[in-house]
């Protein structure tokens, strides 16, 4: 049960006002994105970035409990509970064109929730977008579940991100730690326990060239996960890179169909996307 009110846990996804376009009057795609923001970030972290980006409405982000505006509930810490929620969220909606887009964390979440959908036999996204994640089966490298909250935040310190110093470290510190152990938590659990199957819709793995904790060629093994298409491309920047540029975000809502089409995968080289030059994997 959910917080004094004894209310089921839930999900409820956060946008722009429809109707107003970018910044520069242009008007945006159709697809729906619902993203999944990283570990112990709630949907400002991805809304924020992009509130002058023509793709601003197309944009609609998963707000967990125990974050930004739902500091009173309880976190989750379950992946397959978040990710029920979402399918169950998404279905609910009935949008005939979307896709989903995790950062981080957020890729383990969507990608349970791409499976959630199928079992549910309702739409499946046209696209499933993992960016700054590597491939569930590969080996983890550090326990969360054994660490403290600020054990973990040291852990990841090296990813950028987190910074509790300075005269308000204390309080970012005390509303922040609490949703990124119990998502870190979450990963960790559920890549113990976590399965192959394949999803029905294709892949786009994105990573960052200067990430330090997940290569390209960790990027690039979320290809066993689909038979639908795969496709993976890098981009410039770090473990942040969706929020520092909306090229990765592009990607997501031009993605054609067609590109799913044929007897196999479609395997981009993994160098930067349509907009950059390609360099190989490391």
């Amino acid at each position: 049960m959910n917080g004094e009110r004894g209310l089921a846990p839930r999900v409820s996804f956060r946008g722009f006002r429809k109707g107003a376009g970018g910044a520069d009057g242009a008007v945006p795609p159709s697809r729906t994105v619902y993203c999944v923001p990283a570990a112990g970030t709630g949907a400002r972290s991805f809304l924020v970035p992009f509130a002058r980006s023509p793709l601003r409405e197309n944009l609609r982000v998963v707000q967990l409990p125990g974050r930004e505006d739902r500091l009173d509930e309880p976190c989750l810490d379950d992946i397959r509970e978040m990710a029920a929620l979402i399918a169950d969220a998404i279905a609910e909606e009935g949008v005939d064109d979307y896709a989903l887009y995790g950062h981080s964390f957020g890729a383990l979440v969507t990608l349970e929730t791409a499976r959630r959908l199928d079992r549910m036999h309702a739409p499946a996204p046209a696209l499933l977008a993992v960016a700054a994640c590597a491939a569930p089966h590969l080996p983890q490298a550090v326990r969360f579940d054994e660490m403290e909250p600020m054990e973990v935040a040291e852990a990841l310190r090296n990813l950028g991100g987190l910074n509790f110093s300075g005269p308000l470290g204390d309080k970012v510190a005390a509303v922040v730690l609490p949703s990124l152990s119990a998502d870190c938590r979450a990963s960790t659990r559920y890549l113990d326990a976590f399965g192959q199957g394949k999803i029905t819709s294709p892949i786009l793995a994105q990573g960052g060239v200067l990430d330090p904790a997940v290569t390209m060629a960790k990027v690039a093994a979320w290809c066993d996960y689909t038979d639908s298409g795969f496709a993976a491309r890098a981009y410039a920047g770090g473990h942040f890179f969706p929020l520092e540029s909306d090229l990765p975000l592009r990607a997501v809502v031009d993605w054609d169909r067609n590109q799913a089409a044929g007897s196999g995968p479609v395997r981009d080289h993994p160098g930067y996307g349509p907009d950059g030059p390609r360099t190989p994997a490391p």
